[in-house]
């Protein structure tokens, strides 16, 4: 499937600007929610909308490789979100990408909240620990979010991370049911947020991700050759990055699969390759625009 046509002013905005995130970003949010506008059914809404972010990835990486330096780069110096918003109270979803994001952001919104979207981004490597060291607050500050049947908040929180949906998502391997999956993985993520913005007395609320994730079935990823394929297993295994240390990656650079950026080799864009024993269907690590594009949804309350 071709992506949508790109508009003129796409294209004329992605030759010119010298920092094009915004151009690549604003777009990719404007996927997501042409999906859920065209799709009420969630299944039908994940697959439509990831056929159409995975085909404007490859336009990306065919016309503009070098976007995903601009990315890496982005991703290290964007200053603390938390930092941004000093007055208002955050709710982190580990794991969230823009998919459940943009759910999130219209069911708030058919429920009465003033909201708005926008993105941000995830660490480099897109994990978890790293978003942790760049966002300039302790995790000690942050009330933790493990069960969500049982939500208890005094209200006046200020820092709040839920577990979910990364935990659900680690859960989701190979040979499971997908789409039922997703819509119980989505129905959580929903109710969390819910539930927390009720309770909490902030009149501003900033809903944000640490990292998103790209999805490994046959359709969504980009292959790679034979030859590539075997270095990509020996080299990073199930992983989506490693520590430069010692390791020797020119031949996969060159290649256009893998990227040198902030101490690690970074597998680029959808490019996936098989491995042996438990594999989980939603990987993250790397630096593609699924991964490292991540949902800022902002909630007055007031």
């Amino acid at each position: 499937m071709k992506h949508s046509k790109l508009s003129a002013e796409f294209i004329k905005s992605l030759i010119e600007d010298e920092n094009p995130i915004h151009t690549v970003g604003n777009e990719l949010v404007e996927i997501w929610l042409k999906a859920s506008r065209e799709n009420n059914n969630i299944g039908e809404f994940y697959y439509k909308g990831e056929e159409e972010a995975k085909s404007f990835e490859e336009f990306i990486l065919k016309v503009y490789g070098e976007f995903y330096r601009i990315l890496a780069r982005e991703c290290i110096n964007e200053p603390s979100i938390f930092q941004k918003y000093g007055d208002a109270s955050f709710i982190v979803m580990d794991g969230m990408s823009f998919r459940e994001g943009v759910l999130v952001y219209n069911t708030l919104k058919s429920e009465g909240y003033e909201t708005r979207l926008n993105f941000g981004f995830s660490a480099i490597p897109s994990e978890t620990l790293e978003f942790r060291d760049k966002m300039g607050v302790s995790m000690s500050n942050f009330k933790e979010i493990n069960n969500p049947e049982n939500i208890r908040l005094g209200g006046d929180e200020k820092f709040l991370w839920s577990q979910f949906p990364d935990v659900m998502l680690d859960k989701i391997q190979v040979g499971r049911t997908v789409i039922s999956s997703l819509e119980k993985m989505y129905e959580t993520t929903a109710k969390i947020v819910e539930d927390l913005v009720d309770k909490l007395k902030s009149d501003k609320i900033i809903i944000l991700s640490d990292h998103g994730y790209i999805r490994s079935e046959a359709g969504f990823v980009f292959t790679v050759g034979e030859r590539a394929k075997r270095r990509l297993q020996d080299v990073f295994g199930s992983k989506r990055y490693i520590a430069m240390n010692d390791v020797e990656v020119k031949d996969l650079i060159r290649g256009g699969y893998v990227e040198e950026f902030g101490g690690y080799y970074l597998v680029k864009s959808r490019y996936i390759w098989p491995v042996r024993g438990r594999y989980s269907i939603y990987i993250h690590g790397g630096l593609s625009l699924m991964e490292c594009f991540t949902p800022v949804i902002e909630v007055n309350k007031q």
